[in-house]
């Protein structure tokens, strides 16, 4: 299998899977602490050498270097709600349900999931954020796209407050009024792209991120609350540009 191959079925694996428990062969653990932390991921198995050795690596400090007047993003979320939540121990992932559709530089790419990041991996002209989601999408190619979005703390987000995780720490039933994917992203005409990786082993390169300027807006409580029950920090430290161009 070529090097591309084998990156593209890391990716799809890294998809289908709950983030933490794909991409190691071998079941190589890992952390964002330690000696299984970012810096010595690269290291733990074979499988996971991009991590290490990528050029082209994500997250980045998001400082544009062409104006390239983008598109707005073309959405075609039709399917709201989600099919279950994952606690995956390096974070919390909501599996979508199949029909929500992304259409960026021609390519269609169906979101598969979402996940949490506490604070956030990405930056902007140096500046973190207390948390980011990254919304995951494949298409039929295997290729990814991952929409970012950066949170400040602020008033309570009502859209947090649908997912399962929030209706039980409020008492509530697990599952009630489905997600509408339409109400998450917002200031689609303004963001940055790049081309990157995964921001977790395997570190498979390739992917596409668009990652919103407009920061979302979510409670202290909130915020917190997705922090604390991964534990820890669960953001890995940005990556080099090396040779990469960021667009806006």
């Amino acid at each position: 299998m070529s090097r591309a191959m084998a990156a593209m079925a890391a990716m799809a694996a890294w998809i289908l899977f709950p983030t933490g428990s794909v991409g190691a062969g071998a079941g190589a653990h890992w952390s964002y602490h330690g000696k299984e932390g970012p810096e010595h991921w690269g290291e733990l198995t074979e499988e996971y050498a991009a991590c290490a050795e990528g050029r082209n690596q994500s997250p980045i400090d998001l400082i544009a270097d062409i104006d390239a007047d983008l598109a707005a993003l073309s959405l075609d979320y039709e399917q709201p709600g989600i099919i279950e939540e994952v606690d995956t121990g390096h974070s919390i992932q909501e599996n979508a349900r199949p029909g929500n559709y992304l259409t960026f530089l021609g390519r269609r790419f169906e979101l598969k999931q979402f996940h949490f990041h506490s604070p956030s991996e990405h930056r902007v002209g140096g500046k973190s954020f207390p948390m980011e989601a990254h919304l995951v999408h494949m298409n039929e190619a295997g290729e990814l796209a991952v929409v970012g979005l950066l949170f400040d703390e602020g008033d309570q987000n009502p859209i947090l407050e649908k997912l399962p995780l929030f209706r039980a720490v409020r008492g509530g039933e697990a599952s009630g009024e489905a997600l509408d994917y339409n109400e998450i992203i917002p200031g689609r005409d303004r963001y940055f792209t790049y081309n990157g990786s995964l921001t977790t082993p395997p570190c498979s390169e390739g992917v596409t991120w668009v990652v919103i300027k407009e920061p979302v807006k979510a409670s202290a409580e909130q915020i917190r609350l997705l922090h604390d029950v991964v534990g820890t920090d669960n953001n890995r430290p940005v990556q080099p540009h090396n040779s990469r161009l960021v667009l806006e």
